[in-house]
């Protein structure tokens, strides 16, 4: 019964060792070429460079100071930009229901509406100013 447990005890050891020396994975790629640090990220649903054709095929990241960025996964490079389009850190992206349009926020208290007639031509439709509601400059819309 003393080996056992010995042998139990041994084993126990080797588990906790690898486990505490396990590291995190590699990433595929760091995508590079932001204009400051990454505040929010939100996968487009739909391929918009012709038509509906490949579900996630992009990425939208908003950053600190206030721009917008579209990167295609696969070629993993920026196809479109619009800088400083918030005048503070973007809090949220967010697509809406009709997965042609996209919320933007920023921390200055404006949302912003956009239409994707193309996936580099974002159409600004509209904003909401609102500086009257001091928690949306603190908190992300959540839709």
């Amino acid at each position: 019964m003393a080996n056992v447990n010995k042998q139990t005890s041994h084993l126990w050891l080797l588990l906790k060792l690898a486990v505490c020396e396990m590291q995190p994975p590699d990433p595929d790629y760091i995508l590079r070429g932001f204009d400051g640090p990454v505040t929010s990220l939100v996968f487009l649903p739909s391929s918009w460079e012709y038509g509906r054709c490949d579900s996630a095929a992009y990425l939208v990241a908003g950053t600190q100071t206030g721009s917008l960025f579209v990167w295609n996964r696969k070629t993993r490079r920026v196809v479109h930009s619009m800088m400083s389009v918030h005048a503070n850190s973007v809090l949220s992206v967010t697509v809406l229901g009709g997965d042609d349009e996209v919320l933007s926020q920023g921390r200055e208290g404006v949302l912003i509406r956009w239409k994707l007639l193309a996936i580099d031509n974002w159409l600004k439709t509209g904003w909401i100013c609102c500086h009257f509601v001091l928690l949306l400059t603190f908190c992300a819309v959540q839709l």
